[in-house]
């Protein structure tokens, strides 16, 4: 990966800088060491300018992370940004192009003709004084803002291509990247990134083609883009198609929904997305892929330097209690992710099979621990990542878990017989 650098101001086109540098005004200023880089903290991805020698490519100064001037020479960023779109109920002739460019990139033998044909279009083709590395650029950097993005993921992009490819994934799954972020913030808990350190840097050049990429339903395209930086006990959580039609991810298999296979009177048909829909894994069924990988990531819980621990359980709430079945069923809980799945063949009578996770810690931004609620069965069990207090006996070994858990737990009834002290 190329190292990441800092702005430099402009200045005159030196020999040996080519062509493309030169018309979308990239300063070509030279490799800094890292106690010199002052490039701005809030952009989290990294373009490199580049130019080639007879025996290698250099990549060079800050990449194409541009102060406002150097972006569209004086004119503001809404007015480039509003200038290329369309309604939002209609494609803009920037999406319909940017999809085309994306597929025909996926050719490896039309790729240099069409990146040359990039760098030798004229400036009439473009709004006056704006360049098209400025607008994928900007594009990119409102997709990231958008979706608030910027401590969770950032894209290594080594050329014009790479560019094209990243804005045509964050625009095509615009308004899903928000619902991955509680997912990709547990992965990091539990360890499934390298390094477990933020952000998951993404490089252009692993992308899937476009091609690969619109077959997907948007959730699970979203994921792509990245489940290949993680992994689980050496096991790569990358999504892959099975031949039988089945998906993988680790070592669990499942299988999309269609609307039409649910029975008229099922429960998740009044929720279902066709761009995130209802996933089966076994005997389990999960209202949306989003609610699916969110359940895994809480079974991958056995990481090296990651220890799950069971903080209090109890065994005989019953289901039908009524506080129970309250905490169970309530459409939504305020304030917190909760994870609701089906196992479709319980062997007890009665049962509709209903469970359901309530995260209280792992999906916010300052979050460092994991904790969470498991409702099956008529049982509740409190579990959570953080490490044990010592000198504490009982739950209180576990404050910030039990914590969080207290207050929902009284609104419901439920505290006195959940957060019993436990020697």
């Amino acid at each position: 990966m190329p190292p990441r650098r800092g702005l430099m101001p402009p200045r005159p086109r030196a020999s040996g800088e080519d062509s493309f540098a030169a018309r979308h005004n990239i300063s070509l200023s030279g490799l800094q060491s890292s106690s010199q880089t002052n490039r701005r903290a809030d952009l989290p991805l990294h373009f490199a300018a580049w130019r080639h020698t007879p025996s290698l490519t250099v990549h060079i100064g800050f990449g194409f992370c541009f102060p406002t001037c150097h972006i569209a020479a004086g004119l503001p960023p809404a007015h480039i940004s509003q200038s290329l779109m369309a309604s939002d109920s209609v494609p803009s002739l920037w999406a319909l192009s940017l999809k085309t460019v994306s597929h025909t990139l996926d050719d490896l033998t039309r790729r240099p003709a069409l990146v040359t044909q990039i760098d030798k279009q004229p400036s009439t083709e473009i709004p006056r004084g704006v360049t098209l590395p400025a607008v994928l650029q900007q594009r990119i950097e409102r997709a990231i803002h958008e979706e608030g993005l910027h401590d969770l993921l950032a894209f290594d992009i080594p050329d014009v291509a790479g560019a094209l490819r990243t804005t045509h994934v964050l625009e095509r799954c615009s308004g899903h990247w928000k619902v991955m972020k509680p997912f990709i913030r547990l992965a990091f808990i539990y360890r499934l990134s390298p390094n477990a350190t933020r952000p998951l840097v993404v490089s252009a050049d692993s992308l899937p083609t476009a091609s690969a990429f619109d077959e997907l339903l948007l959730t699970m395209a979203a994921y792509k883009t990245f489940g290949h930086l993680l992994s689980y006990k050496g096991t790569s959580l990358a999504l892959q198609r099975a031949s039988n039609g089945a998906y993988r991810i680790g070592d669990h298999s499942f299988r999309v929904v269609p609307l039409g296979d649910l029975p008229a009177d099922h429960a998740y048909r009044s929720t279902y997305k066709d761009s995130d829909p209802v996933i089966r894994r076994g005997d389990y069924l999960y209202p949306s892929f989003t609610t699916f990988i969110k359940r895994m990531v809480l079974e991958w819980c056995d990481q090296e330097g990651v220890e799950e621990k069971l903080v209090t359980g109890v065994n005989d709430v019953g289901r039908d209690d009524s506080h129970y079945q309250s905490l169970l069923t309530a459409p939504t809980i305020e304030g917190y992710k909760t994870v609701d799945y089906i196992d479709e063949h319980t062997f007890v009578p009665g049962d509709d099979g209903r469970l359901r996770i309530i995260i209280l810690k792992g999906t916010a931004a300052d979050d460092t621990i994991a904790a969470y609620l498991l409702l099956e069965n008529g049982q509740i069990s409190l579990w959570t990542t953080e490490a044990a207090t010592e000198g504490s006996t009982g739950i209180e070994r576990y404050p910030i878990a039990v914590a969080a858990a207290r207050p929902l737990l009284g609104k419901y009834g439920l505290e006195r017989t959940v957060l019993r002290q436990t020697a």
